[in-house]
């Protein structure tokens, strides 16, 4: 087995701030209405200004460059979003995607319905297609926001990016280690607590870690999703990680929450700053509303 690898992401190509954001401070304060707005960390947000297709694309060719690997020597692509977008996608998207980047040899699939914590579980999914009968595999992740109001949320502001990698049998990389996904019902329908936050959050890493055979100690670095900062430390506390672990900030501030795509442009913006650490375990996980995923990726 080879790794998973050839990182690249892409971003919405117009920037925008909070404040132009049409009717900001009424949208903030109906969300957050005792919170500064400025306590929350973001500066900025990208944008979409045309079909997600050529954005998907981009991210693609990326993807395969780093290898030089050719699009009809693709296996498998593997899109994951969040449940909110994968009714904008439209129907032919898959199609639209392989014809537009050369991927007419390979069998496409989208994983959703699991909030921004969906790129996680398509991270498994395409890590067991690279072991079996698939030699290359490319996931991914999405997420998008068309309305510019929609934007505004207590937790977030959102931000576009398409962000993707390549599990390969051809080519070094990182190893997955081990994964976790939990579910909590009451968060699902906007019921629950801190006590069920903090459950579901170490059910999902207790699971990772026993897979891996590792332990929360031996993590080198946490990539997250890219919430307000508030709210990201707060999560960290009630999984018990060490905050100075965590990797999100300056990608939050750029691009807002890019969706499922956080942590992959948080692992990203990482490793393109420090280079690769030999022997690191990274922790990638994902927060939702009655869901959280996380992933432990090992370097060679």
């Amino acid at each position: 087995m080879g790794g998973i690898g050839s990182f690249a992401y892409v971003v919405g190509d117009a920037e925008g701030r909070p404040e132009d954001i049409p009717g900001f401070e009424d949208l903030w304060r109906a969300v957050s209405p005792d919170t500064a707005f400025a306590a929350m960390g973001t500066g900025t947000y990208r944008k979409m200004t045309g079909p997600l297709v050529p954005y998907v694309v981009d991210c693609v060719a990326k993807v395969l460059s780093t290898h030089g690997v050719r699009a009809g020597e693709v296996d498998r692509l593997v899109l994951a979003t969040s449940d909110a977008v994968l009714g904008l996608l439209g129907r032919d998207v898959a199609v639209e995607v392989m014809r537009a980047a050369g991927l007419t040899a390979c069998v496409p699939a989208i994983v959703s319905l699991q909030q921004c914590c969906s790129s996680l579980e398509a991270l498994r999914y395409a890590w067991g297609l690279a072991g079996a009968d698939a030699r290359n595999v490319v996931l991914v992740a999405l997420d998008f926001t068309p309305d510019d109001r929609d934007r505004v949320k207590s937790f977030a502001l959102f931000g576009d990016a398409v962000a993707g990698c390549l599990i390969s049998r051809d080519h070094g990389g990182l190893t997955l280690a081990g994964t976790g996904l939990a579910a909590d019902f009451s968060g699902m329908v906007g019921q629950d607590t801190f006590a069920s936050r903090q459950a579901v959050a170490r059910a999902a890493l207790d699971q990772a870690f026993r897979q891996a055979g590792r332990a929360p100690g031996d993590v080198t670095k946490i990539f997250t999703s890219s919430l307000f900062a508030p709210i990201v430390s707060f999560n960290a506390m009630a999984a018990g990680q060490a905050r100075e672990l965590l990797h999100f900030q300056g990608p939050m501030t750029r691009y807002g929450h890019c969706g499922n795509a956080d942590w992959l442009i948080n692992l990203m913006d990482h490793t393109d700053k420090s280079g690769p650490e030999r022997g690191a375990l990274y922790l990638a996980q994902a927060s939702a509303p009655g869901f959280f995923a996380c992933a432990l990726l090992e370097a060679e």
